[in-house]
């Protein structure tokens, strides 16, 4: 049984350096390398910048279900996992630095015009064990809920509509975030009192529970810059997206263990994207750099992404960090169906600690309407 709680909380946490703690991201941008600002034409704009929202092509569309599904991909590490010890000792061997990722999300939403609501809920569970000599668990559970309200400004007098064939439009977006995130970002000695204690636990939630968990409740704002050019059947977009303006920090309750769940870092975008559109076959082709505000090196800021497709089926792929990002989507009668696979850099360094993950989102009964 304590092997079995040791497994359950191996699973459920990340590193000393891991990823931004974002809410949720577009799976079709994460099979394109998160290579997205500028194409961000899915149910996920609010995600990743506002200002799209100017280019929405319909009156009103609804994405009422749209669960997503992520994972570590150990597709490449059978052997890794083949006879697995018993023993919690053999166990935490084959779990050394080697990154286990859950997580599952939704968030439905809707579009009037211009303007743009999505509702979330996501659970998401990250861990690293590492550091042989005196093991460390880095642990980093997420339980998010919260609602995200957007709009897009046009200016100037350029204007473009889901008929136009030629033209311009440039758009201010404005974007406002409530987010309400139970959970725990922390770091725990593997031999230490309360992972030891923690083992004692019968259940699952007793568990978590004695690990420590908090809630903490978010505030967040986001502002971008989109520019369209559309002639014939291509269209450049350019967009610059100001995500979680000073950071998305989250106040919790005074406790004896000043417990903290993981904020989200600002961060400042810029992606370009261009494609063709032939109605029975259609490109884009897209790139970002990333956290403009930030200090990293060049190749940690660098996204790109590919779009290639057929009435009914979209073929994904993108570089993230100098890591690669493969999938597909399949367009069925009430459904959309995307999976793939994509890999991440967990590390604060250039090709430090990648991740491998794979990607399952299904949307169902999405609903578009034009008075």
């Amino acid at each position: 049984m304590k092997l079995l709680l040791l497994l359950i909380a191996l699973a459920s946490g990340p590193v000393c350096a891991f990823e931004n703690s974002y809410t949720l991201r577009s799976p079709k941008g994460l099979l394109m390398g998160d290579a997205f600002t500028a194409v961000n034409d899915d149910s996920f704009t609010l995600f990743y910048n506002p200002a799209s929202l100017g280019r929405h092509k319909s009156d009103l569309t609804l994405t009422p279900l749209n669960p997503q599904f992520t994972g570590t991909n150990a597709l490449n590490d059978l052997d890794r996992f083949k006879d697995f010890p018993e023993e919690p000792v053999g166990a935490s061997r084959v779990l050394m630095d080697y990154p286990v990722h859950a997580a599952a999300g939704i968030a439905p939403g809707l579009k009037l015009f211009n303007v743009g609501v999505s509702f979330l809920a996501s659970e998401s569970y990250d861990m690293l064990l590492r550091n042989p000599a005196r093991p460390m668990l880095d642990l980093d559970l997420r339980s998010d809920k919260g609602v995200l309200l957007g709009v897009g400004i046009p200016l100037g007098s350029g204007r473009l509509s889901s008929k136009s064939q030629t033209g311009s439009q440039t758009t201010l977006g404005l974007g406002a975030k409530y987010i309400e995130r139970t959970g725990l970002r922390d770091t725990l000695a593997l031999a230490g009192p309360t992972v030891l204690d923690s083992l004692g636990q019968e259940k699952i939630e007793k568990l978590i529970k004695s690990l420590g968990r908090v809630k903490g409740i978010g505030y967040g704002f986001d502002a971008g810059l989109e520019h369209i050019y559309r002639s014939g059947t291509g269209q450049i977009a350019l967009g610059l997206a100001a995500l979680d303006i000073t950071g998305t920090e989250f106040t919790e309750p005074e406790s004896d263990d000043d417990l903290q769940v993981s904020d989200i870092r600002d961060q400042v975008n810029l992606g370009i994207a261009a494609g063709q559109d032939f109605k029975l076959f259609h490109y884009i082709l897209s790139a970002d750099v990333r956290g403009l505000n930030e200090s990293m090196e060049l190749g940690g800021r660098l996204r790109f992404g590919a779009e290639v497709g057929i009435p009914g089926l979209k073929v994904l792929a993108g570089m993230n960090s100098g890591y690669y990002s493969y999938g597909a989507t399949v367009d069925l009668a009430f459904a959309s169906v995307t999976a793939g696979f994509y890999d991440i850099e967990l590390g604060s360094r250039y090709k430090q600690t990648k991740g491998r993950r794979f990607i399952i989102f299904v949307s169902l009964f999405d609903f578009s309407f034009d008075a």
